[in-house]
């Protein structure tokens, strides 16, 4: 094909529309936005697991956080003497005692589905209890569905006998990914039964801890809830990331009946034992935690819950408020579960410290998958397109560098998330690389095939099966547009064609063409050579192009001496038919030449070019002069001599050239049944043109004519004979080096 001044307007207009392309699909496929794509869904919320697995704890010590636990377990049902559920009282002297103790604000997410029953005067106390102390927060619940809260006929109390107008609560609804695992939280709910926002559990606390009016909730910016003075990165339309500081139990826990075991409560313990422990109002002092003092052994007094956030909340399996999240120990698959007090206490943390989590923007993630899209399917069709013996080196490279785009996009993000709270989308990028690596492997395999028929429609006509075969493994052997090498050309010609063509008619004489042309042109393709053009009754082949050829010149004259025995058989067959016979010319010619496609950009043909060409041409005409079949040039026999039988026609200036060459008539193949009357006459003619050379006319004359004997129609001897008579007569000069002039093409 003929190189293009578009071609490379065309190339980038492909990458820039692959690549566009590619960054659609995959912002479709992992962001959801016209559907879900499970896989890449489940594998984006993986990559999220794996950085804080990879990032660790962040919260080192339990004393530096705000928020301490009291934790409903097995231990406090073992210590409490009334069995679960437990009475109103307990939670009533739980409220008062961390009041006491200076709790800024106690969380019980505890859902207090019904009154008691048993005691219902502790119903009254406790409700009274929530009145003395302002500072409580109950927990509600909200029916649900899969991806939104809304309240579904339940009774304004939200699943709570405690909740009226006059309390504080919080929704305590979780909402669970794609995999059931709990990585966001809903600053607020929506409830329709209302038509009004509700704030959650998490956000109900923070209202208390910050000043704000129970009822508040977040504002939705474009990318950020507005929470007071506070910026909360969104996720999604409806909820935040939390940034969790580490696994089960990173936050203090107190035990439920170590805040209740005051003076005036007995255990079961302090009951069998005779003792009383009072591990709430104990005034006796213990060693501090550095062993530099002592401290108070009760809650009261030690300052565990002084000035902080306290929830209360079950950390007891049976309960059933426990849920997977994105952090664990790491120690088994399926330790990474939370209770929900404590995933709370993550989301309470986070606003407080402003530990919030940053999702990539969304254009900035459409950025970067075009950008890595373009760069990937560039570089590796790029990579795929260089031709090379080491295939195999080129394809290792290849996805070596995905597997580096892969890690460097793997160590960004993991190092953005650790040292910024910046999360880089993984899966995009992932998914554009390893699509473009497949999306270049396909279109380089397309324009491979793409071209393989291209080359196959160019030369299947012109060239052997095995030589297209060749072009189709190895395109890179043909350089369009042109190139310089050393090749071997032939012109073949219908002698007395013209005065042939006069006298048949006209369809006859297409169908004889058309017969000889075949044949001719089968023998050049069974011999690899590469069918130039067609010019009326010539034909111009040359070797050693488009695939390499060592033996280019001995390809040539193998063919022109098959071409020659095909036609005598050729011509007794038209004899016998009552056709004329056909008599062909061959002119063979190597050397440099230019060889490729020539011509205009939508209309071109792969030739030859070049004095070595023109040659060619030259000596084909020369026979006429000689009356011989196939002549070769000087430069031909220098590379076939060893395997062909000729004989030295002449130095021929021929027209057009300035210096003489030696020209030959090609008549066998070394190793062919040659007559050995044929190899007789060759060497008589041989010693008659050395003898002509030396100007011994007369033995030159004597040898020519003993030649003749063999073959008394030779030409080339009869032309000997009369130069050397002539030069017996008018000898030459004495410069003279036996140079023919051709004066004619």
């Amino acid at each position: 094909m003929a190189a293009s001044s578009s071609k490379p307007a065309r190339t980038i207009a492909v990458n820039l529309a692959i690549s566009l392309a590619v960054t659609a699909c995959v912002l479709l496929l992992t962001q959801d936005i016209l559907f879900e794509f499970p896989p890449l869904r489940r594998a984006e919320l993986a990559f999220i697991d794996l950085r804080f697995r990879e990032r660790g704890n962040l919260l080192t010590s339990r004393d530096t956080s705000q928020i301490v636990i009291v934790e409903i377990s097995q231990e406090s049902f073992k210590s409490l003497p009334d069995s679960w559920p437990w009475p109103k009282r307990y939670y009533t002297r739980l409220i008062r005692n961390l009041h006491r103790a200076g709790a800024k604000v106690v969380g019980l997410d505890v859902v207090f589905s019904s009154l008691d029953s048993r005691t219902p005067w502790d119903n009254q106390d406790f409700r009274s209890a929530l009145k003395e102390v302002p500072n409580v927060v109950l927990a509600g619940k909200l029916e649900t569905e899969r991806h939104q809260y809304v309240k579904r006929d339940q009774l304004e109390n939200y699943g709570n006998a405690f909740i009226d107008s006059t309390t504080k609560f919080g929704i305590v609804n979780t909402r669970s990914d794609y995999d059931g695992v709990v990585r966001r939280y809903m600053p607020f709910v929506y409830d329709d039964a209302t038509d009004k926002r509700i704030p959650t559990f998490s956000m109900s606390l923070l209202n208390v801890v910050l000043h704000q009016a129970p009822e508040y909730t977040a504002e939705v910016g474009e990318q950020t809830f507005h929470y007071v003075a506070k910026e909360i990165p969104r996720y999604d339309a409806t909820s935040f990331l939390i940034n969790y500081y580490g696994p089960s139990g990173t936050f203090r826990r107190v035990k439920f009946a170590d805040v209740l075991d005051d003076k005036d409560f007995r255990t079961r313990e302090e009951t069998s034992l005779g003792v009383d422990i009072n591990t709430f109002d104990d005034t006796s002092t213990v060693p501090t935690f550095d062993g530099k003092g002592v401290q108070p052994a009760g809650y009261l007094y030690n300052g565990t819950f002084a000035n902080k956030i306290v929830l209360v909340g079950s950390t007891n399996p049976e309960d059933k408020d426990l849920f997977p999240v994105t952090v664990g120990e790491n120690t088994q698959e399926g330790d990474n579960q939370m209770y929900g007090v404590e995933i709370h206490a993550n989301v309470i943390q986070n606003i407080l410290h402003n530990d919030f989590i940053l999702r990539q923007p969304y254009w900035m993630t459409a950025l970067v998958v075009f950008g890595l899209s373009l760069f990937t399917f560039v570089f590796t069709a790029g990579l795929k397109a260089i031709r090379t013996r080491f295939g195999a080196l080129i394809e290792i490279l290849g996805v070596a560098i995905i597997c580096s785009e892969l890690f460097i996009i793997y160590w960004a993000s993991l190092k953005l998330f650790n040292e910024n709270n910046y999360l880089a989308d993984m899966t995009s990028p992932f998914t554009a690389v390893i699509i473009c690596y497949i999306g270049s492997t396909v279109y380089n395999y397309v324009t491979e095939r793409k071209q393989k028929i291209l080359i196959k429609s160019m030369f299947s006509r012109y060239v052997s099966p095995t030589v297209v075969d060749e072009l189709v493994a190895h395109p890179e052997k043909l350089r369009l547009g042109g190139e310089r090498k050393e090749l071997t050309v032939m012109f073949s010609d219908i002698e007395k064609f013209t005065n042939m063509a006069e006298r048949m008619m006209p369809e006859e004489l297409v169908m004889i063409l058309n017969e000889y042309l075949s044949s001719m042109t089968d023998i050049i393709i069974e011999n690899h050579g590469t069918l130039d053009k067609y010019q009326g009754d010539a034909i111009v082949a040359f070797w050693g192009a488009p695939a390499p050829q060592q033996d280019h010149a001995i390809r040539a004259c193998r063919a022109a001496l098959t071409m020659q025995e095909s036609l005598i058989e050729m011509r007794k067959r038209w004899q016998s038919e009552g056709k004329p016979p056909l008599n062909v010319r061959i002119g063979i010619s190597t050397g440099e030449m230019v060889v490729g496609n020539m011509g205009g950009e939508d209309r071109f043909d792969y030739t030859v070019i070049g004095d070595s060409v023109n040659l060619g041409a030259r000596l084909e005409g020369a026979n006429k002069q000689y009356k011989t079949q196939t002549m070769i040039s000087e430069e031909t026999y220098r590379q076939v001599r060893e395997d062909v039988l000729v004989r030295e026609l002449d130095l021929l200036v021929v027209s057009g050239k300035t210096e003489p060459i030696r020209v030959y008539e090609l008549i066998g193949m070394v190793g062919d049944s040659i007559p050995s009357q044929m190899l007789e006459f060759v060497a008589q003619y041989t010693r008659g043109l050395n003898l002509y050379r030396q100007r011994r006319w007369d033995e030159a004359i004597a040898s020519f004519e003993k030649a003749r004997k063999f073959s008394p129609d030779d030409y080339p001897c009869h032309i000997y004979i009369e130069r050397s008579r002539m030069y017996q007569s008018t000898p030459p000069p004495a410069n003279w080096n036996g140079v023919f002039i051709l004066r004619v093409k």
